[in-house]
């Protein structure tokens, strides 16, 4: 049976991952639990990690979250000289109540196999 991670740590071993495929990882800065930007700058991640499944109301306020952060995760990538093309809105869950349009959803295990799978940079 797997110990459920705690949000710390899940956070930690997501930006870990990106860090082992490159990529510039800003973790809890910002108000944005994760910011994963590829070198070329072609590219950039911004997860709000949670470490229990989402009630509807929940991922909800997840989501609201997630784009308030859209904002914060624009100015520390202008403050450190990144200009991103696309910036990708990832929730991490253990569950979800429903498929939110616009932003991506992976459980924790399928992050890792997602960052690990698209790892040309």
């Amino acid at each position: 049976m797997k110990v459920p991670l705690s949000g710390t740590e899940l956070e930690d071993r997501v930006a870990e991952a990106f860090r082992a495929q490159g990529y510039i990882v800003f973790t809890r800065r910002n108000h944005c639990d994760i910011l994963a930007v590829k070198p070329n700058a072609a590219l950039a991640y911004l997860l709000e990690c949670k470490d229990y499944s989402l009630s509807q109301k929940q991922q909800k306020l997840a989501v609201r979250e997630l784009n308030r952060n859209y904002t914060h995760a624009l100015e520390l990538l202008i403050a450190n000289s990144l200009y991103a093309k696309t910036v990708l809105r990832v929730l991490v869950a253990q569950g979800f109540a429903y498929k939110t349009r616009g932003i991506l959803q992976f459980t924790p295990e399928e992050i890792i196999n997602h960052i690990k799978r698209n790892h040309t940079i």
